[in-house]
């Protein structure tokens, strides 16, 4: 009986069902004969054990498109950051002392991931290779973050950094910097790579002021602290900024050039593997033949694909903030790292790199009165896609539990940065001063019209495309955190 046994379960192991082939006897491990491998990627031919010239053709074609799709998702967070750069040189800001500044407050002319309306942005990207050690000086009062060039946190700055809102010198270091470091003074910290994006908000409800205050930052190299150049500003405000990375063949060839231009240790060995596998290797042309092109751009469009169907497919159980409701986490499982699973799920990354910019803890971790905490949402009540077609409403129950403001913004499904609807800011916050319900609830409105009377409420939304909030709680209070208080479903109305 115990031989039986083990014979049953080598030939249910061992069993391979294929066109034209026989179940094989319970002490054989290997194919047999001829074979015809089906699958619904294509059908590849064996002959002996060997795989036919075509079927090698074939199955290589697979492997490589397979790597390639996987570095899209891998490095989508690098290119952006990569695009990033480059809109913001094309702009103007070439040097690490020019900051983009929105002295008006962003909005849908800058084409850039999940930004806010509600806060003055001040961005540049630092280059370590070009400037060595730099400092930044910050003023008091502000919020922000530094992160590499494959949007991996370094520091935060301001009242989630080590400076506490109290304003400071942060000094930033290249990958193989070998120098002495100042005693004392400065924060310091060291990059992987010699690119840094710095994102700085002042924390001020008056534009004006906010700007004022955010103009008082300065960028120098460090070998200049004793007599430091100027740091200028330049006002994006209104302007076209397009930031947004590539989803075509383009994305590989912007991966190579910032893996040209970092240290090779930026990324780990396995990761290295992959982009050498489709052709991408530090110290070599990326130069690939028109048929790897072709299959590259082919990639490129079915990883674009992967990454919309991981950030707004809804596969992911620990993305649901309320078991009965359809928001969801920005950040996954709650972890800046993405690896609150006991390892880094790449998925998770690449959704939130795919539709947002920026990582920091601040962000992620739940500390009460402090940071900022996000939520969002593709999908109505009934779990259908939102569609700028229809009419949507909102509730928010009274009494946000928030330190400092709330807010709703409206985004485009395709281009994940505001929707450009014809009004400014496709918002509604506490600073927007809606209006009100008798029990201090406050109803939003989504479509292409507006309720009657309810104006000051309503996103405009456009027929032609999917749309998504985003809703912000800065400074969120003990209610947020332990789900006294919840946001409504957004609820298909009907005018």
């Amino acid at each position: 009986m115990k031989r039986s046994i083990h014979a049953l379960l080598a030939t249910t192991l061992c069993a391979v069902t294929v066109a034209g082939a026989q179940t094989l006897p319970p002490d054989a491990h290997h194919w047999l004969g001829s074979e015809t491998v089906k699958s619904r990627l294509g059908n590849f031919e064996f002959k002996g054990g060997y795989p036919t010239a075509k079927a090698s053709d074939q199955l290589n074609d697979l492997l490589v498109m397979n790597r390639a799709v996987e570095v899209y998702l891998q490095n989508v967070s690098a290119v952006s950051m990569y695009k990033f750069r480059r809109g913001l040189e094309d702009f103007g800001v070439k040097t690490s002392s020019q900051i983009a500044i929105w002295s008006e407050l962003l909005d849908a002319n800058t084409l850039l991931l999940t930004a806010n309306s509600d806060t003055v942005y001040t961005i540049t990207f630092l280059d370590l290779k070009r400037d060595g050690p730099t400092v930044v000086e910050l003023p008091p009062k502000m919020l922000g973050l530094f992160d590499d060039m494959w949007m991996r946190y370094i520091i935060d700055g301001g009242v989630a950094g080590p400076d506490k809102g109290e304003g400071g010198k942060y000094l930033l270091l290249p990958p193989d910097y070998k120098g002495e470091v100042p005693a004392s003074g400065y924060h310091v910290s060291k990059s992987p790579t010699y690119g840094i994006w710095m994102l700085m908000r002042a924390v001020d409800p008056d534009p004006k002021a906010a700007s004022e205050r955010s103009r008082q930052i300065k960028v120098y190299p460090l070998a200049q602290q004793a007599s430091p150049g100027p740091t200028t500003f330049l006002d994006a405000s209104g302007k076209y900024l397009d930031t947004i990375h590539s989803d075509d063949f383009s994305f590989y060839e912007e991966l190579n050039e910032l893996v040209q231009q970092e240290p090779a240790d930026a990324i780990g060995s396995l990761q290295r593997f992959y982009l050498a596998s489709i052709g991408i290797v530090k110290g070599q042309p990326f130069a690939p033949d028109p048929k790897r092109r072709a299959l590259l751009t082919e990639a490129s469009r079915v990883a674009a694909a992967t990454a919309r169907m991981v950030a707004y497919g809804g596969k992911d159980p620990d993305a649901v903030v309320y078991p009965d409701r359809r928001w969801q986490w920005a950040f996954v499982g709650g972890s800046y790292l993405f690896d609150s699973q006991g390892y880094e799920n790449v998925d998770r990354r690449a959704a939130f790199a795919y539709a947002a910019t920026g990582n920091t803890p601040a962000m992620a971790s739940k500390v009460v009165g402090a940071g900022s905490q996000y939520m969002w949402t593709p999908r109505d009540s009934k779990g259908n896609y939102l569609d700028g077609k229809k009419s949507y409403r909102l509730r928010i129950p009274a009494n946000p539990p928030v330190k400092d403001f709330w807010s709703v913004i409206v985004y485009d499904a395709k281009s994940r940065s505001m929707l450009q609807n014809g009004q400014r800011f496709p918002s509604v916050s506490l600073y927007s001063k809606p209006d009100a319900n008798a029990d201090g609830s406050i109803d939003v409105y989504f479509g292409p019209n507006a309720p009657p009377g309810k104006d000051r409420n309503w996103v405009k939304t456009l027929p032609d495309r999917g749309w998504f909030p985003i809703l912000r709680f800065y400074g969120p209070l003990q209610p947020f955190f332990d789900k006294t208080w919840q946001p409504e479903d957004i609820v298909e109305v009907f005018n």
